[in-house]
């Protein structure tokens, strides 16, 4: 089913059908309760890992999936369930508390239509999943493409934070794991059989390299930059 299609649904006497995806099984037989008894086609998934999620949605074949961004312990996130659904012909409108909109532009760029926040009251909650299955709730274009250029402003940010790491060695990168591990000097020596005057020559260099002054401003630029060691750095 298309984008197109959920929204052409606005006018139709026909609401589209509705799977609940979502681990707080309480809210999801509440909400579908409320739907069906407003005349809204719905039903829930409880289940306990992503294979069982698909298949359970592939047999009830519904319209739209609601789709919650966190399934708790034993799913985790649920945006590697965004393309797989998708491709079962339903679209996804997820349903979060998350208020971070560069998870939310993860969702859109994963191919989600639709964003629902879990923080309304439940009367808002229903009302906005009733729009969404007469075909009005879903994210406007200007809503969208803000969310995707905030995306890819953040990856180009973080590239660019990266570039400094490309410039260390083979060695560097290994030592830089090990200060960010907590290791000192004479630990890292130890561990890679070097000799301490070596391992603070890396050290250095490493900060020379990074700009930096100290190594705790090294580990701070390198959680800032989400930075691991590569595994196959350029020497």
């Amino acid at each position: 089913m298309s984008r197109r299609k959920v929204a052409s649904a606005a006018g139709s006497t026909k609401p589209l059908s509705l799977v609940i995806v979502e681990d707080h099984e309480l809210l999801a037989d509440s909400l579908a309760l409320a739907l069906n008894s407003a005349g809204i086609p719905a039903s829930t998934v409880n289940a306990r890992d992503e294979e069982e999620i698909l298949i359970r949605i592939r047999r009830a074949e519904p319209e739209i999936v609601l789709l919650d961004l966190d399934l708790g312990e034993a799913v985790g996130s649920a945006l590697p369930l965004i393309a797989p659904i998708r491709a079962l012909g339903a679209e996804v409108i997820m349903m979060t508390g998350v208020t971070d909109r560069l998870q939310l532009a993860e969702c859109v760029d994963a191919g989600a239509i639709g964003l629902m926040s879990k923080t309304s009251a439940f009367d808002d909650l229903v009302r906005d999943v009733v729009a969404v299955a007469s075909g009005t709730g879903i994210l406007g274009l200007g809503a969208r493409t803000a969310l995707l250029e905030e995306l890819a402003d953040h990856h180009g940010r973080t590239q660019a934070r990266l570039e400094q790491f490309r410039l260390l060695t083979v060695r560097e990168c290994e030592v830089l794991q090990k200060v960010i591990e907590g290791k000192n000097a004479q630990q890292i020596a130890d561990d890679a059989y070097l000799s301490i005057a070596t391992v603070r020559s890396h050290i250095k260099s490493i900060l020379h390299k990074l700009d930096v002054s100290s190594q705790l401003a090294a580990v701070a630029l390198a959680a800032r930059a989400g930075w691991s060691p590569p595994q196959h750095p350029q020497r």
